[in-house]
């Protein structure tokens, strides 16, 4: 395992070691030292989409405020993450990577970013590791057409829920 900088603060790419033999490949998504000591997964999560699913951009509030990481472990997804730590270099900027299950990159997301993705094939199946517990309560959103990003060219399936979610400019005007 490798742990890779972005430009962005504490977001990092984990570069996971593939070992393949004649049965197939094993692969250890976790491993709590060095970098991983302080966190904590309260949750974990799989869901599994269709092509052109959207899921988010969603966070918490306050102390329900969430550290993720996430792996894509089957198909391809576009991910996006968008800083909304307030003293933060990178407030306001959008950091987007594809994952897929060929390489299996993960992502770990730091409190103070919302979060979502986009499923680019049918059966895409993404595991998330939370630092908290989910709280509705405390959830808050951003809607994804909003955010000015090129979309992928396919038909999106957006929840109601996540179709009605404020615009960016109004959430970042808000902190």
């Amino acid at each position: 395992m490798k742990i890779i900088s972005t430009r962005f603060k504490d977001l990092k790419i984990i570069r996971l070691n593939n070992l393949n033999d004649l049965r197939g490949s094993f692969i250890k998504l976790f491993e709590k030292k060095n970098f991983f000591s302080h966190f904590k997964c309260i949750e974990s999560y799989m869901s599994r989409s269709k092509k052109g699913s959207v899921r988010g951009l969603h966070a918490q509030k306050g102390k329900y405020s969430q550290e993720k990481i996430i792996f894509c472990i089957q198909g391809k997804v576009m991910d996006i993450s968008i800083d909304l730590r307030k003293n933060s270099k990178t407030f306001g900027k959008i950091y987007k990577k594809i994952l897929n299950s060929k390489k299996i990159d993960g992502l770990f997301i730091p409190k103070g970013f919302v979060h979502g993705l986009i499923a680019l094939e049918n059966n895409t199946t993404v595991i998330n590791f939370c630092s908290n517990k989910y709280n509705p309560k405390k959830e808050f959103g951003i809607n994804i057409k909003s955010i000015g990003l090129t979309l992928p060219k396919t038909k999106l399936f957006v929840s109601n829920k996540d179709k009605n979610l404020p615009d960016l400019k109004k959430v970042i005007q808000k902190i």
